[in-house]
């Protein structure tokens, strides 16, 4: 990874913070992997615009507002240096629960496939 502004400005998965609900601190246009409730939209990517109560709203790419719980939003393994989100996400191998890379992870020799809650 390198030092851009945008690396800076916005969060990647790290052990510790894999979801919107696990960052400190959430800034507007971070993106994120959708999971959620809604069929037609899991799976795709959008950004983070601003919390209305407990949801988080997400913008998609043809400018549809949804709320979604933190949760339900993964971090990208990697922003390039133009400013483009990578996400890498798998599904566990035991309890089936969608989770995203890290960096580190994606690019270790043996790549993860338990999520860190099943993770010995």
């Amino acid at each position: 990874m390198t030092d851009s502004k945008t690396e800076q400005q916005f969060a990647v998965a790290t052990e510790s913070q894999r979801t919107l609900k696990d960052l400190k601190v959430r800034r507007p246009g971070q993106p994120v992997y959708v999971l959620g409730h809604l069929d037609n939209r899991r799976g795709q990517e959008a950004v983070f615009e601003y919390f209305n109560v407990r949801l988080a709203v997400v913008r998609f790419p043809d400018g549809k507002l949804l709320g979604y719980d933190p949760a339900d939003l993964l971090l990208p393994c990697e922003i390039h240096d133009d400013g483009e989100a990578y996400f890498e996400i798998r599904q566990c191998r035991q309890c089936e629960q969608m989770f995203p890379l890290t960096s580190e992870e994606f690019r270790s020799e043996h790549e993860r496939t338990e999520c860190p809650e099943c993770a010995p």
